[in-house]
């Protein structure tokens, strides 16, 4: 590093230390020790269990912890808060031997940088922050923002300007004080200050405001699981999907702009006799090996994919033939020269490959079309006796791939490229039938197998939905005359912010989507009884009506939405009950008394609505209910549960302090759900995307 970021560094430590030194002289008050010893309990978990991004950048939750800490302890407890989690993690990662914090003074420049963040939104809240006798008390809400505002930036800012000095990049390509890097930690800061409020309030409900913790940290690890999903795990290369997902962009591109493109198949030759003579992780390894050949020699902006098997894709956009042929050759011969070494054999295996090469426009224009043609050109080089590469265009015209292969293995080999369109193939086959449905890719094909089931399924699936409705009504009717009288003020707002949520809901790949409004029924069906219940569930399932509408740009059926609200009103019977058979009402020093009912309500619930919900997918699809309510189940498992615990939440928030505190609760909610859906944005787009795309390109679909 250059002498000006060594001089910052040891500047910042110094600071860091000194103000750490200078708190802890001064003796805590022993009233904070049950505050101290919980926030430390919590944040190092917190710290040890981070994020990690595909650029390799971290995040942690630890945030939450460090900003309650702010507010709620003496500096010189504060200071231990920082410094105990980071020590904790440091040896972890001596034990294991992990390159993370290998240098020196990474820990400890993380430290000093907390401990100055910490300090300086300290001074803030407490100068805007005069007391309730001076300031009015919205005023607070004012303090802790710009205290949560200064922690963040001054934070990200230290540690921007080590990067930008040691690293000699600009701020800009640093991007460490861009919105969406700032954003989640705000979130996280301003949580922590909901973390301290009720910790002041009653200790226990801390767990509950910390649920939402539960939904950051898997929104923080989505870019992860992104590079996972699109990459294959023995050679580094595409997965079949996301390859596919990418070709087709780039045969667009290529076609709008009248561009060149070429397509290289490349089938590794006899992976069988290796995997044989020396076993399957020798395989393995001449595998990752053809891998890491693939990347150097390919370009930066060429794409390379591995089907399974032994056979990899590489698209080289704004190539010709002469020069994909180039490629292919320089990529033949660095694999026929390259030995990988394994520990079931003395001597280095050596392997080769049979490559094929498809022009766009020449060969074919379209991307299922030119796969066909470099295929025919890989098995055309292996009769020629492997190790070659061939051209399409050099492949005699009476040479058909089906005649080498047979149907069956030809097949075989699409599906597993992901290709469900074979052109040229099978054209003696009899046209389809008129009467055959539509296949969602192209043209006509068989009925589904269970396209009978189905349609005898029909009538009970119909009878199934009707009476889950009657039952929703009756038990709405039984509610509106036998209980409580109704609060048309709770229930406005409730219904509401259940609008707001489900309307802005985060739509995951696969077409699923997951929103707060959970949250906002439970809390109904805790404070309004079944009325409120009724017409929150009533204004969700409405709301989720208008957006399919808009999306869809049809009008769904009126009886599924009326089935989802039914469903919404049976589930949101266990809170009803949990609350009121043991008469426990809804206040802070109740909480203990709360959380077993609450959590046995939230089990109930959880299985009513899974239940249900695969009942009708099973009479719908002709499905095995069993089957089908445990994946509802597991899907209900990973999102469920803690919407439900922040609906008691919201329901004791209100009880106690009134309509204002369940708003802050709920613009704090509102947030965290914006930094999540932020944070997921760019990576859930790309998902999605790439499952529309290969599906419209191979015919594949969740569940294949």
């Amino acid at each position: 590093m250059s002498y000006r970021a060594w001089t910052y560094i040891w500047g910042t430590l110094v600071v860091g230390a000194t103000i750490s030194l200078l708190s802890l002289l001064t003796p805590p008050p022993p009233s904070q020790f049950v505050a101290f010893a919980t926030l430390t309990a919590l944040a190092i978990p917190a710290q040890l269990f981070k994020a990690e991004a595909p650029n390799h950048q971290l995040y942690y939750t630890t945030l939450l912890f460090f900003f309650a800490g702010v507010l709620l302890l003496d500096p010189s407890l504060f200071v231990l808060l920082v410094i105990i989690p980071h020590l904790i993690e440091w040896v972890k990662e001596r034990r294991v031997n992990s390159p993370h914090l290998r240098a020196w003074y990474l820990q400890p420049f993380n430290i000093g940088t907390y401990i100055i963040a910490g300090f300086v939104a300290r001074w803030v809240h407490m100068i805007l922050d005069a007391g309730p006798t001076v300031s009015p008390p919205y005023f607070a809400v004012f303090a802790v923002t710009a205290a949560a505002l200064t922690y963040v930036i001054l934070n990200h800012f230290v540690v921007g300007l080590a990067i930008v000095l040691a690293r000699g990049v600009s701020w800009r390509e640093s991007r460490i004080l861009e919105i969406e890097n700032l954003l989640p930690d705000f979130i996280l800061v301003f949580q922590g200050y909901i973390v301290a409020v009720v910790w002041s309030l009653n200790p226990w409900l801390i767990l509950p405001a910390l649920s939402p913790l539960v939904l950051i940290s898997r929104a923080l690890a989505i870019p992860q699981l992104k590079q996972e999903a699109q990459t294959d795990g023995k050679t580094g290369l595409l997965n079949a999907r996301h390859f596919a997902t990418l070709f087709t962009v780039e045969m667009e591109r290529a076609r709008r702009l009248d561009r060149p493109l070429a397509l290289i198949m490349a089938d590794l030759d006899l992976l069988r006799n290796i995997n044989n003579t020396y076993g399957h992780l020798a395989g393995d390894t001449v595998l990752a090996g053809i891998g890491q050949i693939i990347h150097q020699v390919i370009r930066e902006y060429d794409l390379a994919g591995r089907f399974g098997g032994e056979e990899f894709a590489i698209v080289l956009p704004e190539t010709g033939l002469v020069e994909a042929r180039a490629i292919a050759e320089r990529l033949r011969q660095a694999v026929e020269t390259a030995g990988f070494v394994v520990s079931t054999s003395t001597t280095p295996i050596h392997a080769t490959m049979s490559l094929g090469v498809a022009d766009f426009p020449l060969d074919a224009n379209m991307p299922t079309d030119l796969i066909h043609e470099a295929d025919i050109a890989v098995y055309q080089a292996k009769l020629r006796g492997r190790n070659c590469v061939v051209c399409a265009s050099e492949v005699p015209q009476s040479f058909k791939l089906e005649n080498y292969l047979g149907e069956d293995r030809l097949a075989a080999l699409y599906d597993t490229v992901g290709v469900t369109c074979k052109p040229a193939l099978a054209t003696e086959a009899a046209p389809p039938s008129a009467d055959a449905p539509v296949a969602l890719g192209e043209g006509r094909g068989r009925a589904h197998p269970a396209q009978a089931v189905r349609d005898t399924e029909k009538p009970r699936r119909f009878w199934f939905v009707t009476g889950v409705i009657a039952a929703s009504a009756i038990v709405t009717v039984l509610g509106f005359t036998l209980g409580r009288p109704l609060d048309l003020l709770t229930i406005g707002l409730l219904a509401l912010l259940a609008v707001i949520a489900q309307l802005d809901q985060i739509t995951l790949p696969g077409e699923r989507s997951i929103s707060f409004s959970v949250a906002i029924t439970f809390a109904a069906a805790l404070l309004t009884g079944v009325p409120g219940l009724a017409i929150v569930s009533t204004a969700i399932a409405l709301s989720r009506w208008i957006a399919f509408r808009n999306k869809l740009q049809c009008h769904p059926p009126l009886s599924r939405t009326a089935f989802n609200s039914g469903v919404h009103v049976l589930a949101g019977l266990a809170p009803i009950l949990a609350v009121n058979v043991p008469a426990i009402s809804l206040r802070v020093e109740n909480f203990p008394r709360l959380a077993i009912p609450a959590a046995a309500a939230v089990l109930v619930s959880s299985i009513i609505a899974s239940s249900l919900i695969a009942a009708e997918i099973s009479l719908s699809e002709g499905l095995s209910f069993i089957n089908t309510w445990r994946r509802q189940a597991r899907r209900l498992a990973g999102h469920y549960p803690v919407p439900c615990v922040l609906g008691l939440f919201l329901g004791i928030a209100y009880t106690h302090l009134g309509v204002l505190s369940m708003l802050v609760l709920a613009a704090a909610l509102v947030l965290m759900r914006y930094a999540q859906k932020r944070c997921l944005e760019r990576t859930v787009n790309t998902i999605r995307e790439s499952l529309h795309l290969t599906q419209k390109y191979t015919g594949w679909k969740p569940g294949d």
